[in-house]
């Protein structure tokens, strides 16, 4: 049997195919034994079985029968993890809570190869952190306001705290605020002025949980 396809031979040589027409080609082949052989061509040169088999497969896509093939391994990992994903953006975009809305702000889907690492990329991310008002919800703090008197959430500290001046980043316009954060992603000293940030707050809140305590 000659064919130009040299990808087919591969496939029926391989011993780790997982395709199911594969591996049944293989079986039709070892029961036949010696009888069929395989060998690989150059297309387009004349040969008259290989030009019509082409010929074949062309009229095959005009006018031959639909058949249904099972569907190789990669195609249905393909469908199920776009499916997930498509799934998850629904939840992602109906999660209605403080820090869903937050975190939509920045940005703009889910991604099956987003992750982020760092926990201070995190704590502003969601408002979730060393943040007099975060802490306050869960009663470890009897005020939500930071040390000079405004509201300690991560934004304050970041862009607007006396205390925390020689960290703060410019604050983005809210048309823009998804390109800032995907900037500051990759931006190792933005990153490293909202960690200083961050730890400040920390110990403002250190401070404060303990004089609560000494009370």
């Amino acid at each position: 049997m000659d064919t130009d396809s040299l990808s087919s031979i591969s496939a029926i040589n391989s011993a780790n195919t997982r395709s199911e027409f594969v591996n049944k080609v293989k079986s039709d082949i070892f029961k036949a034994k010696n009888m069929v052989g395989l060998s690989w061509v150059k297309a387009h040169v004349g040969i008259p079985g290989n030009e019509l088999a082409d010929q074949q497969a062309k009229l095959a896509i005009t006018s031959g029968e639909k058949i249904v093939i099972p569907a190789p391994y990669s195609h249905l990992k393909c469908i199920l993890k776009n499916y997930i994903v498509n799934k998850w953006n629904e939840y992602w975009n109906s999660y209605d809570s403080t820090s869903g809305i937050r975190v939509r702000g920045s940005i703009n889907q889910v991604s099956a190869t987003f992750l982020i690492h760092n926990k201070f990329l995190i704590y502003f991310l969601s408002g979730h952190g060393p943040f007099p008002s975060f802490l306050h919800r869960f009663k470890f703090l009897d005020s939500p306001h930071c040390i000079c008197g405004m509201l300690g959430n991560a934004d304050h500290y970041i862009f607007s705290c006396s205390l925390t001046k020689e960290f703060h980043l410019i604050k983005p316009a809210d048309e823009h605020k998804k390109a800032w954060f995907n900037n500051l992603l990759t931006n190792r000293q933005a990153v490293t002025k909202m960690e200083g940030t961050f730890r400040t707050s920390r110990d403002f809140c250190d401070t404060l949980t303990q004089e609560r305590d000494h009370n």
